[in-house]
């Protein structure tokens, strides 16, 4: 009212908040989220000295900068303009929208199992992927990782339903295992040999009971295959791109599988990784961007580690795809 300030954007109860650009007489600008009037969320302030302060906002205050650099302004800018059409503005919001949510499990040192070598170390390296702006940049609350004595059955069953209960109707919820199975199920740190099998029937179970509109889960272990006998026909700029291509994919889910039910998921000392899991973060990094258009969609990440994986192990083992996914689905993109 003291025409200090211009702010063009969506308003809740008389307030901003959502998507929204506040132009100060001085000449400064913040162009990101709000909520109940004030900077909350991923934003861009421009000051007057040409300082560009990118990051996580709270109440107006700074809080932390943001590995996404927010490369969905451009989308914002875009979206502000004439020419953007109805179809962009829907996509733009739906992605600012999204997000990824993941619980990652590797276990190596069983009791009542043979010892794995890589499962515990092929876990981090699949956390620190999903951290990285190609896997989604997520934030500590969107992702949980459960190694060795942490991946109790229960703790696992319970980090779970926990996380992706969280998910919004426009998100992903992901897990990815490493470790021991037997046909039917997932073998927790405290599997004794009979008790406290994580049955596969519990995780189709807690995936169908997300919110999420995509849903994603690898599993490196001897016989996961047999999941996909449980799964139903209901289970359902680098990051700016990342989002933007997921939000136009169709709802669903995929279960992508290191072996069949009746093979064994190998380990080399060569790769010094599980073989499968190996070439599961190459593609992912973009070995498997086939068409070179800096996106990995699920489908060529499949057809990236199928191959390769094959060709390692002289066919011993072959990994399975399965559910009801798009193909073009984002999985990473590429810097």
């Amino acid at each position: 009212q003291d025409k200090s300030a211009k702010y063009v954007g969506q308003f809740v109860n008389s307030k901003p908040q959502g998507d929204g650009t506040i132009h100060y007489a001085n000449g400064e600008q913040y162009k990101g989220e709000w909520r109940n009037g004030a900077f909350n969320g991923r934003g861009v302030l421009y000051q007057m000295d040409g300082t560009k302060v990118s990051g996580y906002w709270e109440n107006g205050n700074f809080l932390r900068s943001d590995d996404r650099k927010m490369q969905d302004e451009e989308m914002l800018a875009q979206a502000n303009t004439q020419q953007a059409t109805s179809d962009d503005l829907i996509t733009f919001r739906e992605a600012a929208e999204m997000k990824i949510w993941a619980v990652v499990i590797g276990i190596a040192s069983y009791d009542h199992m043979p010892t794995l070598r890589y499962t515990d170390d092929d876990a981090y390296r699949i956390y620190a992927h999903l951290k990285s702006p190609e896997g989604g940049a997520l934030q500590d609350e969107q992702i949980r990782i459960l190694i060795d004595e942490d991946a109790t059955k229960d703790k696992i069953s319970q980090t779970m339903r926990e996380v992706f209960s969280q998910a919004g109707k426009n998100d992903l919820v992901l897990l990815y295992f490493s470790g021991h199975g037997l046909k039917g199920s997932f073998l927790p740190i405290d599997f004794d040999g009979f008790n406290n099998k994580f049955d596969h029937a519990e995780v189709k179970e807690i995936l169908n009971s997300s919110p999420a509109k995509y849903k994603l889960c690898i599993a490196d272990a001897c016989h996961s295959g047999s999941l996909l006998a449980m799964k139903s026909g209901n289970v359902t700029n680098v990051l700016a791109n990342y989002y933007k291509t997921l939000a136009t994919a169709e709802a669903g889910t995929a279960l992508i599988m290191s072996s069949k039910s009746n093979e064994t998921s190998l380990e080399s000392s060569g790769l010094r990784q599980g073989v499968f899991s190996h070439f599961l973060i190459r593609g992912l990094k973009g070995e498997a961007d086939l068409d070179g258009n800096k996106v990995v969609t699920i489908q060529e990440l499949f057809a990236f580690v199928d191959q390769n994986v094959k060709s390692y192990t002289g066919n011993r083992q072959s990994p399975l795809i399965e559910g009801d996914y798009d193909a073009n689905m984002a999985i990473s993109t590429i810097r």
